[in-house]
């Protein structure tokens, strides 16, 4: 029952954020569609490894892994925001340089934690 609630609530979170961008926003006539939208996909899959691995396979400590979903928490909604606020006004060099910056710091804090939760 728990890996069933925790795969259907993520998936409803996925279409949430895609209706956003698709229904909402109609973000696929934008000229930074595909940047906002490769940076989604990574977000959706890092949160679905992070929180479906530790229902589906070899659980991570706990005193690693709420800072670990704090953290992404931390990284999605920045992501949400940069790209539903700033996919619209920035071009396209200074779009993607500021996610990959996100990506970078997000990964430079992360990694470690889930590599030590691991141990």
């Amino acid at each position: 029952m728990k890996k069933i609630l925790s795969v259907g609530l993520y998936l409803f979170y996925d279409a949430i954020i895609l209706y956003l961008f698709f229904g909402v926003l109609q973000i696929d006539l934008l000229e930074n569609y595909g940047i906002a939208m490769l940076f989604e996909l990574l977000g959706m899959v890092i949160l679905g490894c992070v929180i479906l691995g530790n229902v589906f396979f070899r659980s991570i400590k706990v005193g690693y892994f709420v800072p670990l979903i704090m953290v992404t928490i931390v990284y999605l909604v920045l992501l949400h925001v940069t790209n539903l606020m700033l996919v619209m006004v920035m071009n396209s060099v200074l779009f993607l340089l500021l996610n990959l910056v996100f990506f970078f710091v997000y990964c430079l804090v992360s990694i470690p934690m889930f590599l030590m939760g691991k141990r």
